[in-house]
């Protein structure tokens, strides 16, 4: 049976979902090697997307019929995390993503600060009720940026505020959301997903066509990608977006 990592037990902020976290075996940027295979699961379609609306679905890019759907397991308060959105997916996600290539799906695996984490994560979901994925990769956008501002800043809540502005969120939306437990659910069944199906334990991990790696340059994703859809059987992923 699978452990849940977030409980209902202490608060976020003052006014907020209550939470507690055991993250011994999660650890951001815990893994060194550019490109390892952990697991492989025996159907590529493992990696389907889940099944539902606005905050409670997946957050993607790209081409639904792509080739390859890569999906990172990352979190808000990861500082690898954040040099990988930064420095390394703007390439990826203009030479496969942009041109159909390769789907991209994003979920959260927080780290310490667990209560920041989750907190974060939630408002970005929150952000997806009201503006969609372009709404919830704004919030992401800004999460990574900012994240020496708002973690370890005199008042997380407040930049948290200023963060979830941007996509028309006022405090009584942010109080909302941060105290909706079935968003926390949902969460935690994604969490628990992650290590017990595709054994993460870092961040950022990824999940290329069921196979869980490790990458951390341009040119090992680069590499991986490539692989994968000369296994896929083909690159036509790009012909299918624009038809």
């Amino acid at each position: 049976m699978s452990q849940t990592i977030f409980s209902l037990r202490q608060p976020v902020f003052k006014s907020g979902v209550a939470i507690a976290a055991s993250l011994a075996l999660i650890a951001c940027g815990g893994a060194n090697s550019e490109s390892s295979a952990e697991t492989t699961p025996a159907e590529p379609t493992e990696t389907a997307e889940i099944q539902g609306e606005g905050a409670l679905s997946d957050m993607a890019l790209g081409n639904p019929d792509a080739k390859v759907t890569v999906i990172e397991f990352a979190s808000v308060t990861c500082p690898h995390c954040a040099t990988f959105h930064e420095d390394i997916f703007p390439a990826i996600k203009e030479k496969y993503v942009d041109t159909g290539k390769v789907r991209f799906i994003f979920r959260e695996f927080p780290t310490a600060p667990a209560n920041l984490s989750v907190a974060g994560s939630m408002l970005a979901r929150c952000a997806a009720d009201k503006g969609g994925p372009d709404a919830y990769f704004l919030i992401l956008g800004s999460l990574f940026k900012t994240q020496q501002t708002w973690i370890y800043g005199d008042s997380p809540r407040t930049e948290l505020l200023k963060i979830a502005s941007q996509a028309g969120m006022d405090e009584a939306d942010f109080d909302a959301c941060v105290k909706r437990e079935e968003l926390l659910d949902f969460l935690n069944e994604n969490i628990n997903e992650a290590a017990d199906k595709y054994k993460i334990a870092s961040t950022p991990s990824f999940v290329v066509n069921g196979q869980t790696r490790h990458l951390n340059s341009v040119e090992a994703f680069s590499e991986a990608l490539d692989e994968a859809l000369e296994k896929a059987g083909g690159t036509d992923g790009e012909e299918a977006a624009t038809e």
